[in-house]
C-alpha cells in the first residue's frame, strides 16, 4: 500500500474517478496519482474554511447558552451513547455485508473480514475528504489492488450500495414527510425536488445511452477510449437485472442500516433525554445524511450540525440541547472515523500476518 499511501487524498472525487476510468475491460485497475493544482488547493482550504465557520456560527450564536450547553453535556446518559457508537460499529458491519452480497452476484468472492476492515477505512476517509465518496474510491482501489477483484464489477457494486442509499432514503422520507410537512413546509418540498434530481442522475450514470450521451463521445475519436470504459460499467450495472434475489437483499440490508443510523438519532435524544418520537429520527436521517453529502466542507463537518440543530429546533427542542444532540452525533463519527484511521495504520501489521490481504 505505498504506492496508495503516498496520494494526495484531498485531490477532487472527480480526480479519483477519473483514474477509476483507466480501468480496462480485463478488470485491471491502473491508478493514477492525480496531480495537485492550485485550484484543487484553494477549494479544499475553502471547505476547510466553510466547515469551520459554520462550527463557529453555531458557537457563536450560543454564546449565552453556554452554562446551559456545558450542564447538558455533564448530564447525559453516557451508557447510551456508548450504545450508539457500538451500533454504529454494526451499521458499518451491516454494510459490509451488502457489499459483500453485490460483489458475490458479479462472482466476486472476497474474505467479509477483509471487507468489514476495508469498509472501516472507507468511512475514515470519508470523514476527512471534501465528500462522503473518497471512501468509495478507496475501496474500489483496495480490492482491485489487493484482490485483484475486476475494475468494472468492483466499481458497480459500490453504485449500487449508493443507489440503494438513495432509494432508503427516498422510502424513509416518503414514510414521514407528510406528518412532518405541517413544521417544515418548503422545505420538504425543496427536499423531494433534490432526491428527484439525484435519481435521475443515477440513472444517467446507470445508463448513459439511455440519454443518448453515447453520441458525444462517438463524435470526437479522443473520447471514444473513454466511452468503451464507462459502457464498460454500465453493462456491469446493468448485469444486476439478472441478479434479482441479490438486489432485494442488498435493498433489505440497507433499509437495516437507515434504521440502525436512526436507532442511533433515538439513543441519542434519550441521552439527552428529548421528548421526541423515533418516526421524527426517521424524517431526520435522510435529509441530514443527504445534506452532509454536499461537497461543500469536510465530510459534511459543520453542515451535519448545522442541520441537525435547525431541525431539532424546529420540532420543539431547546436550542441548547439541539447542540449538545449535534455533538454527541459528531463525536460518533468522530470514534468511529478514528477506528477506521487506527485500522489503516496497523493493517499492514495485523492483517498481513493472518492471510487476509
Amino acid at each position: 500500500m505505498n504506492e496508495f499511501e503516498n496520494e494526495n487524498f484531498s485531490n477532487q472525487a472527480s480526480d479519483e474517478n477519473t483514474a477509476i476510468a483507466e480501468a480496462g475491460k480485463t478488470g485491471s485497475l491502473s491508478y493514477k496519482t492525480p496531480v495537485s493544482t492550485k485550484k484543487d488547493r484553494i477549494f479544499n482550504w475553502l471547505r476547510i474554511f466553510i466547515s469551520i465557520a459554520l462550527l463557529a456560527l453555531i458557537m457563536f450564536k450560543n454564546l449565552e447558552n453556554f452554562g446551559k450547553i456545558r450542564f447538558a453535556l455533564l448530564n447525559i446518559n453516557y451508557l447510551l451513547v456508548i450504545l450508539s457508537i457500538l451500533l454504529y460499529v454494526f451499521m458499518l458491519w451491516v454494510e459490509s455485508l451488502r457489499w459483500d452480497v453485490l460483489l458475490r452476484a458479479q462472482g466476486v468472492r472476497i474474505h467479509r473480514a477483509y471487507l468489514f476492515h476495508v469498509m472501516y477505512i472507507g468511512f475514515f476517509y470519508n470523514n476527512i475528504l471534501p465528500s462522503d465518496i473518497g471512501g468509495d474510491f478507496f475501496r474500489i482501489y483496495d480490492i482491485c489492488k489487493n484482490k485483484k477483484a475486476p475494475a468494472d464489477k468492483s466499481a458497480s457494486s459500490v453504485f449500487l450500495e449508493r443507489f440503494f442509499g438513495l432509494i432508503s432514503i427516498i422510502i424513509f422520507f416518503a414514510a414521514t414527510s407528510f406528518s412532518i410537512y405541517r413544521l417544515l413546509k418548503n422545505y420538504v418540498i425543496l427536499i423531494t425536488v433534490f432526491l428527484v434530481m439525484a435519481v435521475i442522475m443515477f440513472i444517467l450514470l446507470a445508463k448513459p445511452g439511455l440519454f443518448k450521451i453515447d453520441r458525444i463521445f462517438k463524435k470526437f475519436r479522443k473520447l471514444q477510449g473513454i466511452w468503451i470504459k464507462i459502457q464498460s460499467f454500465s453493462d456491469a450495472v446493468m448485469s444486476y437485472r439478472k441478479k434479482i434475489p441479490q438486489l432485494i437483499l442488498g435493498l433489505i440490508l440497507n433499509l437495516v442500516c437507515q434504521l440502525i443510523y436512526t436507532f442511533i438519532f433515538y439513543f441519542v435524544s434519550k441521552a439527552l433525554e428529548l421528548n421526541i418520537g423515533i418516526s421524527t429520527f426517521a424524517f431526520m436521517v435522510p435529509v441530514t445524511y443527504v445534506l452532509s453529502g454536499i461537497p461543500i466542507s469536510i465530510g459534511g463537518l459543520g453542515v451535519r450540525e448545522n442541520t441537525i440543530v435547525f431541525l431539532l429546533v424546529s420540532f420543539g427542542v431547546l436550542n441548547e440541547k439541539a447542540v449538545v444532540f449535534s455533538v454527541i452525533i459528531l463525536f460518533i463519527h468522530i470514534a468511529n472515523g478514528a477506528i477506521g484511521g487506527l485500522i489503516y495504520l496497523l493493517r499492514n501489521l495485523f492483517f498481513r500476518t493472518r492471510g487476509f490481504i
